[in-house]
Order: structure tokens, then C-alpha cells, then sequence
């Protein structure tokens, strides 16, 4: 079931629920109440969790829809609202009006507050992937050899991610990782990032640190970015444990061996200074070739099912 589906799904589940709650307390209002006017404040409830889940469109409706709902009762079944004195009919309809008036002001209001809302975050979010994207096209630019990897990683791993089943949200971490993954290598200098032949020792050791780097630099941050900064710190560690921070197996986060094989098989399929670039079906031999070692099992068949569409890429 694709991601659309889903959120129709619960959405569909919501909308569900609202209108459930608006018969049974109809029911409650007509059956087992004797003084009915109290309990119309229950409708409140509806009219909130359309406002909360839905925003001011459906806030609206659901006021709309109870003040409709009491009127056919009152109207059909008269002695549900009795009110003592000579005027009682007219001051029952005007006490409903004014009720249903105030409630479907009231659904309007607190839909008008959550459209803002989400109005503010939809504007922080944009601002939150054009800042990622920038720090992406930085980290490439350090490297020309490099051009468009981080890119090019960040759409493999989405697409690992959600052969692996993840949540949404833990897919839209891993991309926004993969973007930022060689964050670091701006504190390694050209020579090192662009070197022909063989690194030396401290050459290594200045390429392997770009992980700690970037998570340096991005965790100043905070927020958000803090959920990802394991990611990036521990995609070069290896399922066997012989990578560098000796993380092994189930402790590594799986967003990093997502990554990891994203981030290699990538490397492999492009031109680098050192050699050329493999086919595609040659990486895939490498990736599959190393698994347990290098990369986790599971997260190696999730590459195998998607393999043909980052061919497409």
C-alpha cells in the first residue's frame, strides 16, 4: 500500500470517527438525557478533532453538521426541549440558533488557527530542505569528482528506506542524512579529496574523520537535524564491526546501513580519481558480494528489490 493510500486511509479513519461521535451523542441527547440543553456542549468535541485533524473546512462541517442534526430533533420530536414560560417555543428556537451559531463560529476559529498552523510549518519546512539542499551542493562542489552524489545517495536511500518498510518520517531523516553525509569533507583539503594515487596514512585518517566533522558542524543546529546526526556519524561503520566507532550488527542505526550501501554503491558506479566506474551490475555484484561483512542482510535484499529502479536514476 503506497504512502497516498495510507494517509487517505487514516484520513477516512478520522472523518470516521467524528461522525461516529456526533451519533452517538445524538443519541445520548435523545434517549437518556432529561435535560438536553446541558448536553449540547458535547457537541463541542467533534467539532474540535475536525478542526484539530482536518482545519477549518471540516471544523465548520461538523458544527453545520450537529446544529443540523439537534434542529431535526427538536423540529421531529419536540418534547426533547421544553422550556417553561409563555414564549418557549420561540426561546427554544432562538436558544438552538444562538447554539448551533456559537458552535460553528467555534469550528471555524480553531480550523482557522490549525490552517495557520500548518500554513507556518509547511514555510518552516520549505526553508528547512532549501537550507539541506544548499549544504548538499556545498559538500559536492568541494569535490569534482564527486558531482551530484549526495543527491544521487539521498534518492537511493529514500528508496531503500521505504523497501524496508520504515515510517515516513524515519524515511524523510534518512534522505535528509544521505544529503549531508559527506557534510564533513569540507574540513579535507583538495589535495586529499582529489589525490590520484593511493592515500597515506594521515591522508586516511583526515578522509575518515569527515563523519565526525559533520556532525560537528550540524549539531550547533539542533532541532531536527540532531535525529540525524547518528546517521551521518556511523555510515562508514561496517555490519561485521570493523569500521571505525567498532559499532556492530543491530547497533548501528539503520539509517546508517542504509546509507552505507546507498553511499558505496554510488561510488562505485561513477568515475573516481583512482579508477572508472563500474556498470551498474557489476556494483550490484560488489554490494551483495560484501554482505555480512560490509553491509547488513536485510538491508542488501531491500538494494536487490529496488536494484533495477536506481538504475532508472
Amino acid at each position: 500500500m503506497g504512502k497516498g493510500h495510507l494517509r487517505g486511509y487514516f484520513r477516512a479513519d478520522k472523518e470516521l470517527v467524528i461522525v461516529l461521535l456526533l451519533v452517538v451523542i445524538t443519541g445520548l441527547v435523545h434517549f437518556f438525557v432529561d435535560y438536553q440543553r446541558v448536553f449540547l456542549n458535547f457537541f463541542y468535541l467533534p467539532v474540535l478533532l475536525g478542526a484539530y485533524f482536518f482545519g477549518k473546512r471540516h471544523g465548520t462541517y461538523s458544527g453545520i453538521l450537529s446544529f443540523l442534526l439537534i434542529m431535526s430533533i427538536a423540529y421531529f420530536i419536540p418534547e426533547n426541549f421544553l422550556y417553561a414560560g409563555k414564549n418557549s417555543t420561540l426561546y427554544k428556537w432562538t436558544d438552538l440558533v444562538m447554539w448551533g451559531s456559537f458552535l460553528v463560529i467555534t469550528g471555524y476559529a480553531m480550523g482557522t488557527l490549525y490552517d495557520k498552523k500548518e500554513t507556518t510549518i509547511k514555510e518552516l519546512k520549505k526553508t528547512y530542505d532549501g537550507i539541506i539542499t544548499m549544504l548538499s551542493l556545498v559538500v559536492d562542489s568541494v569535490d569534482k569528482y564527486t558531482q551530484s552524489h549526495s543527491y544521487r545517495v539521498s534518492k537511493y536511500a529514500e528508496k531503500l528506506a521505504v523497501a524496508a518498510g520504515l515510517p515516513e518520517d524515519e524515511v524523510e531523516d534518512i534522505r535528509i542524512a544521505a544529503l549531508l553525509h559527506d557534510l564533513g569533507k569540507i574540513g579535507v583539503s583538495a589535495e586529499v579529496l582529489n589525490k590520484i594515487g593511493r592515500l597515506n596514512e594521515s591522508e586516511r585518517k583526515a578522509m575518515s574523520s569527515h563523519t565526525d566533522n559533520g556532525t560537528r558542524i550540524l549539531e550547533p543546529v539542533g532541532g531536527r537535524v540532531l535525529k540525524i546526526l547518528p546517521l551521518i556519524l556511523n555510515h562508514h561503520e561496517r555490519y561485521d564491526g570493523k569500521g571505525g566507532h567498532g559499532l556492530i550488527g543491530d547497533s548501528i542505526p539503520i539509517g546508517a546501513k542504509i546509507i552505507a550501501v546507498a553511499d558505496v554503491y554510488d561510488a562505485l558506479t561513477t568515475d573516481r580519481p583512482y579508477r572508472k566506474a563500474l556498470t551498474p551490475l557489476e556494483g550490484k555484484k560488489e554490494i551483495v558480494g560484501n554482505t555480512g561483512s560490509h553491509f547488513d542482510p536485510e538491508v542488501v535484499r531491500c538494494f536487490e528489490s529496488v536494484f533495477h529502479s536506481l538504475e532508472a536514476e
